[in-house]
């Protein structure tokens, strides 16, 4: 940390100057984890809403039924759902946003 700038305008002007800037690259996790994540908690919902009414085991019977039709058509639409996220778009070259691919 022996070279460390103060920038007039902070990181934004920095960026405006397209001047190098270093990211995380595992800021945002993979489609993958989100999927799993968000199948996982959507379950666990199921099951804890089912504790006040039993039609709510449904929707975890919906997330399973979902992640069996993904694995037969190797398609997941709960991916191409996640990959239009606001973090999960990034900016090409030009600085137009990219959706990634799921």
């Amino acid at each position: 940390m022996n070279d460390v700038k103060n920038v007039r305008g902070g990181i934004e002007a920095w960026k405006a100057a397209s001047l190098p800037v270093e990211k995380d690259a595992d800021a945002v996790w993979s489609l993958e984890r989100q999927v799993r994540f968000t199948a996982g908690s959507l379950v666990v919902l199921g099951v804890l809403l089912s504790l006040v009414n039993p039609n709510f085991l449904l929707l975890s019977a919906f997330v399973g039924a979902g992640l069996v039709f993904a694995a037969v058509t190797d398609t997941c639409g709960m991916a191409l759902a996640l990959a239009k996220m606001p973090w999960n778009k990034k900016a090409d070259a030009s600085g137009k946003t990219k959706v990634q691919r799921a």
